[in-house]
């Protein structure tokens, strides 16, 4: 939550002139960032670690592809964001695609509870979404000849991340998935 309170007052900042607050408080970043990143990957493990024995293999390594992809795009888009801090028109478009990572949860869990869509169809279509407003953020950018390369970058990794989890039942991703659970689980 406190990312979100982040992604909403640094631009009221900005937009009110307090510039020097912005900076400020922006430093919680290096701190938050780093959390998020080292937070995520625990949660995938942690329900990884506490299904052993309790479901197939199959089972299990499935739905890492969302924990694998949620960690590294979310650290991807917060490295480039900090990398990119002293280049305005790039750091507010690398955060704005960490807030855009928040809103598939929200949407896939309205879907399955209110409208009884099965787990992967919902995450296919957050993912749709996801993409459909990075897509138009990015035909914006291109029409209005501002700096598009930042949402091209988000497109394409959060394209891939779509793509991995078309492919979560395919021999390459469980192979890939028990390697990787092996390694660091």
């Amino acid at each position: 939550m406190m990312w979100l309170v982040l992604l909403i007052v640094q631009p009221l900042l900005i937009k009110t002139g307090r510039t020097q607050l912005h900076r400020t408080i922006g430093k919680v970043s290096w701190v938050l960032g780093p959390l998020i990143i080292i937070f995520l990957f625990l949660i995938g493990r942690g329900a990884y670690v506490r299904a052993v024995g309790k479901f197939p293999e199959h089972d299990l390594l499935v739905p890492m592809v969302l924990d694998i992809r949620g960690f590294i795009s979310f650290a991807i888009f917060w490295a480039l964001a900090m990398i990119y801090r002293k280049d305005s028109s790039s750091h507010m478009r690398y955060r704005i695609a960490t807030g855009i990572l928040a809103v598939g949860p929200g949407i896939g869990r309205g879907l399955i509870n209110s409208f009884d869509v099965s787990f992967g169809n919902a995450l296919t279509i957050t993912d749709l979404i996801a993409l459909a407003i990075v897509g138009f953020l990015l035909g914006n950018d291109i029409y209005r000849k501002k700096n598009y390369k930042p949402f091209l970058v988000v497109f394409i990794v959060l394209l891939i991340g779509a793509l991995l989890w078309q492919v979560r039942d395919s021999a390459a991703w469980q192979s890939f998935a028990r390697s990787y659970a092996a390694m660091f689980y």
